[in-house]
């Protein structure tokens, strides 16, 4: 065995334990994404633009409080396990905690709010993304494959944010279609640990 192989088993095994992690998310997201693109297309037909941005509220909010709550709970983990990587979950579960709790908060959005905050949540996601990938920089698949999906978002958060004057509907399909790329992310990385 070579010693890029060994270093790759060695920065591999300790991450093998919380794979479920990554599919936890990956799950999550790619549930959210669904239920987010059939809630733009259709309740924006029955109801009127307040009640649909009332419910798409409620909906991004509990989905970043929710990611955070878990992003929680994998820093605990991964701090009971000495994993290297706990405290940036615990930062990215913390920014997600506030952003969640924040959209909670403000109830009322309006189409341009809520591309912001989508913009946010994206640039909040691409800079963690990288940090991770920075720190499993020894194993070079996921490297590549975070350092892009980070990439990726900073480069969505950017256009939400230029963009935050077009209507919900084409900010919560884009929005959508973001969080299944991450969502397809997340489950082949936890693919990749898994095996």
């Amino acid at each position: 065995m070579n010693s890029r192989a060994l270093v790759n088993l060695e920065v591999l095994q300790p991450l093998r334990l919380c794979w479920w992690i990554f599919a936890v998310r990956g799950g999550l997201a790619i549930v959210f994404a669904v239920v987010l693109f059939l809630a733009s297309s259709f309740l924006g037909i029955f109801f009127f633009d307040p009640v649909t941005l009332v419910y798409l509220s409620l909906l991004l909010g509990s989905f970043v409080l929710s990611n955070g709550l878990l992003l929680g709970v994998a820093a605990g983990f991964a701090y009971e396990h000495r994993l290297h990587f706990w405290w940036l979950a615990l930062c990215e579960g913390c920014f997600a905690l506030l952003l969640g709790i924040y959209i909670g908060i403000s109830l009322m959005l309006t189409s341009q709010s809520l591309a912001l905050l989508a913009g946010i949540h994206a640039l909040g996601a691409g800079c963690f993304r990288i940090a991770l990938a920075i720190k499993l920089r020894e194993d070079r698949p996921n490297l590549v494959l975070l350092t892009v999906a980070g990439l990726v978002s900073l480069w969505v958060g950017m256009v939400f944010l230029e963009h935050f004057h077009q209507a919900a509907r084409h900010t919560t399909q884009m929005l959508s279609g973001f969080e299944l790329f991450c969502g397809i992310i997340w489950s082949v990385v936890a693919f990749r640990l898994r095996r």
